[in-house]
């Protein structure tokens, strides 16, 4: 008796699990809303509200010494122009934090990790599939928020779009290390929740998002650069509004990568199923 080989292809498990975090996104709703409709909501309502610039408060004077602009007076970058570049970097970091970190505690929760333990499952692919699947989904929301800025409020990409993607992808991996520490021992949504907020609070405060973050004293400037977000924002503020090249921002593409790869071999170490 004769058998024919097998005609299935076998898959890399890396692959398989990564397409199952896709199908899992594409089965939520509420997820495509949050990731894709929201950011541009919130582009629109802030476009509306400072759409001649943000505005100073009454009776105020910004003083600067002789031959020194402002930061932020540059003419041909609008407050808008300004914004759309922050909120893809708070948008990814919100996608990092809550779409990897909480599904994983909530998954711990719900004893399905301990289910995980039991199989040949590598921790390492099982890490790798979150982060990347998020990858795949953060590049589409990148270019879905540009190319929305681009179509409503006239936003011009003036550097590079291949350079952008790659700021977008680094940025991706930058957050996803914090996100997949914070989920590698934590077994209570609560807490997980109290973490993550932790984590973010300072970020959306002080890495310049909404407002220019040289507007903090000047001895804070050297943290401020350090943190994932800062140079995230900084990094696409200069290749969509000044044309930058990517390699102008060195610096911030390093603290982007040493985030990344710190916090998910940090992860990889303390990682438990249950």
């Amino acid at each position: 008796m004769s058998t024919k080989p097998s005609t299935a292809i076998v898959r890399h498990p890396l692959v398989e699990l990564t397409r199952a975090r896709l199908l899992e996104f594409l089965r939520d709703p509420g997820a495509f809303f949050w990731v894709f409709v929201f950011p541009m909501l919130l582009a629109v309502a802030l476009g509306i509200a400072f759409r001649d610039g943000p505005q100073t408060m009454p009776g105020c004077q910004t003083i600067c010494p002789p031959g020194v602009s402002p930061v932020g007076s540059d003419p041909s970058v609008r407050y808008i122009d300004f914004l759309i570049p922050g909120l893809i970097g708070l948008n990814v970091m919100g996608s990092c934090m809550w779409g990897m970190g909480y599904n994983l505690v909530d998954s711990r929760r719900r004893k399905l990790l301990k289910r995980f333990a039991v199989t040949p499952m590598n921790r390492t692919h099982y890490l790798l599939s979150h982060m990347v699947a998020r990858l795949v989904f953060l590049v589409l929301e990148v270019a879905a928020l540009l190319l929305f800025g681009m179509l409503v409020f006239g936003l011009e990409i003036r550097g590079s779009v291949p350079a952008v993607s790659v700021v977008a992808l680094l940025g991706t991996v930058a957050f996803s290390g914090p996100a997949l520490l914070v989920a590698s021992r934590t077994e209570s949504t609560e807490v997980a929740s109290g973490w993550m907020n932790f984590v973010q609070l300072p970020m959306w405060v002080l890495s310049g998002s909404f407002f220019d973050y040289q507007r903090f004293p000047e001895v804070v400037h050297p943290l401020v650069r350090l943190l994932p977000l800062t140079a995230m924002n900084d990094s696409l503020r200069g290749l969509v509004n000044h044309g930058d090249p990517l390699w102008a921002h060195g610096s911030a593409l390093l603290v982007m990568a040493a985030w990344g790869i710190g916090g998910f071999l940090l992860a990889l170490r303390i990682f438990k199923w249950q």
